[in-house]
C-alpha cells in the first residue's frame, strides 16, 4: 500500500509499466484494471485561491487515493490533474465497485491544503483489462474515452468503456467538437502550455514549444490531439491558429528571454488576418519575431508546396525562425527543404520513441540528422523518453532534444513562478 503522494511517472514510464501488466494479464488470464482519475473543480479554485492551492490539492486527492490503493497495484501522474491507477488483480465484475470507492473516498473528505480544506470530487473512466484492451496503447485509448464520457456528466461520475462507446462517440464527436471549439474561442479559454526543447550538448533550455490546449469550464485541460483534427475538418483550425499566436505574442513581450515555437495548420499558410496578427506586434518589435519560431507539419507542407514556400517566404521576410515538424512521417526530400529555406527540421518522434529497440531506427535517424547537418539545418529529436536514447542522439549530432525527459507541458505562469522565464 502507498502512503506517499505517487511519484510523477513520465508519460512514456507510466505507459511501460501499463504494458508490462496488460502482457501479464494476458498471459495468466489474471483480469486487471486501468482508471483514470481526474481532479474536478480546479477552475473555481485556481481563479479565487491561486494555481498553488490547485496544486496542492491535486497532491492531496493523489496521497488520498494512493492509501487505498493495495501493494501490487500502481499509481502515477498522467498529466497535471490526471492520475493513472492500475489494479492488479481486478476480479471482473468489480471495477465499477472499486471506481464508486475511490469516488466516494475523495468526495468524503476534508482536502487538507495551506488555504485550509477543501471539498474535491474525482471524474473517472476505467478499462477492463485484457477484455477490452489487448494492448498498452489499447487501454490508454479506452479508458481516455471512458474518461471523457465521465467529464460529460455531472462531477463525480465513472464511466467503464464498452465496445459499443467507439461508434457512439465517433457519431457525436464533431458536434461536440464544434460546440467545445466555439464555445472555448467565445470565452477565451484557449491557453498555450510550454514544453522545454533542451540543447542536446549542454541539457539547457534553449527554447519552448507552445502547445494549444482547450480549457473545459472546470479547469481541466483538453490536448490538440483530442479536438485539431475535427477543428481542421470544420473550418476553426485558423480561428485556433490565430489565438495561439495571439497568446504566443503575447508571451514574447511579456519575457523578452523567451524563446518560443508555435504550430500552424495548413489551413493557416497564407491566412492574410494570422499574418496581419503577426506583423501588427512584429513591426514595431523585430526582437520578438527574432525570437518566433513557427512550425509546420511535413504532411500538411506537402498537399501544397508551392503554397508553403511563399508562406515560408514571408516568414523570413517578417523575420521569423521556420520548423518542419514531424519530419519523416512524410516524403518530403532534402531537394525540396533546401528550395524551402527552413532553418530547423523536428524528427518526427515515432521514429524516436523506441530507438533503444530499433537498430534500423537508429540507423535511419542517424542519417536524417547527418543530411539536415550537411544542408546547414538544426535538428529536434521529439519524444526523447529515456537517457539512453538521449546520449544516442546526442552522439549522432541533433541539436535539441524535446521530450517528457526533460519536462512535461506546463502553463506559463507555473515557469514565471519559478523563475526560469
Amino acid at each position: 500500500m502507498l502512503d506517499r503522494e505517487p511519484t510523477p511517472l513520465s508519460r512514456t514510464r507510466l505507459f511501460e509499466a501499463l504494458c508490462a501488466v496488460v502482457r501479464r494479464a494476458e498471459r495468466t488470464e489474471t483480469p486487471c484494471a486501468l482508471f483514470l482519475v481526474s481532479v474536478n473543480t480546479l477552475g473555481a479554485i485556481n481563479a479565487y485561491l491561486g494555481n498553488e492551492i490547485g496544486d496542492e490539492l491535486i497532491g492531496e486527492a493523489g496521497r488520498l487515493i494512493a492509501s487505498t490503493l493495495g501493494p501490487s497495484d500502481m499509481i502515477g501522474r498522467y498529466s497535471s490533474n490526471l492520475y493513472a491507477i492500475v489494479v492488479d488483480p481486478c476480479a471482473e465484475g468489480a471495477m465499477r465497485s472499486v471506481g464508486e470507492g475511490l469516488m466516494q473516498v475523495v468526495r468524503n473528505s476534508a482536502i487538507p491544503t495551506s488555504a485550509g480544506p477543501l471539498a474535491a470530487s474525482v471524474s473517472i473512466g476505467a478499462v477492463e483489462v485484457p477484455r477490452h484492451a489487448r494492448s498498452g496503447a489499447d487501454a490508454l485509448q479506452n479508458a481516455l474515452l471512458a474518461l471523457e464520457l465521465a467529464k460529460q456528466q455531472p462531477a463525480g461520475a465513472f464511466v467503464a468503456y464498452a465496445p459499443g462507446m467507439r461508434a457512439d462517440h465517433a457519431a457525436n464527436r464533431e458536434q461536440v467538437a464544434l460546440t467545445s471549439v466555439i464555445g472555448a474561442l467565445e470565452d477565451k479559454r484557449v491557453a498555450l502550455v510550454l514544453q522545454p526543447i533542451v540543447a542536446a550538448a549542454s541539457r539547457k533550455v534553449a527554447l519552448y514549444e507552445g502547445l494549444v490546449r482547450l480549457v473545459r469550464p472546470d479547469g481541466t485541460m483538453v490536448t490538440a490531439a483530442e479536438f485539431i483534427e475535427d477543428a481542421e475538418k470544420l473550418g476553426l483550425a485558423r480561428l485556433i491558429d490565430r489565438r495561439a499566436l495571439e497568446l504566443g505574442l503575447g508571451l514574447l513581450e511579456q519575457h523578452p528571454g523567451l524563446k518560443l515555437a508555435i504550430n500552424i495548420s495548413s489551413l493557416t499558410a497564407g491566412d492574410a488576418d494570422w499574418t496581419a496578427t503577426l506583423r501588427k506586434v512584429t513591426d514595431s518589435r523585430r526582437d520578438i519575431a527574432d525570437r518566433l519560431t513557427v512550425e509546420m507539419t511535413e504532411t500538411a507542407m506537402i498537399h501544397d508546396f508551392d503554397a508553403a514556400k511563399a508562406f515560408f517566404d514571408l516568414l523570413r521576410e517578417i523575420g521569423c525562425k521556420i520548423a518542419i515538424d514531424d519530419f519523416g512521417a512524410g516524403y518530403t526530400s532534402f531537394r525540396h527543404l533546401k528550395s524551402l529555406n527552413v532553418d530547423m527540421l523536428k524528427i518526427d518522434g515515432a521514429l524516436v520513441e523506441n530507438l533503444k529497440d530499433d537498430s534500423r531506427g537508429r540507423a535511419l535517424v542517424k542519417s536524417m540528422i547527418e543530411m539536415a547537418g550537411a544542408l546547414g539545418l538544426e535538428t529536434v529529436a521529439e519524444w526523447v523518453g529515456d537517457e539512453e536514447a538521449a546520449a544516442f542522439l546526442e552522439a549522432a549530432g541533433v541539436t535539441y532534444l524535446q521530450g517528457y525527459l526533460f519536462g512535461e507541458p506546463v502553463p506559463a505562469e507555473e515557469l514565471a513562478r519559478a523563475g526560469v522565464l
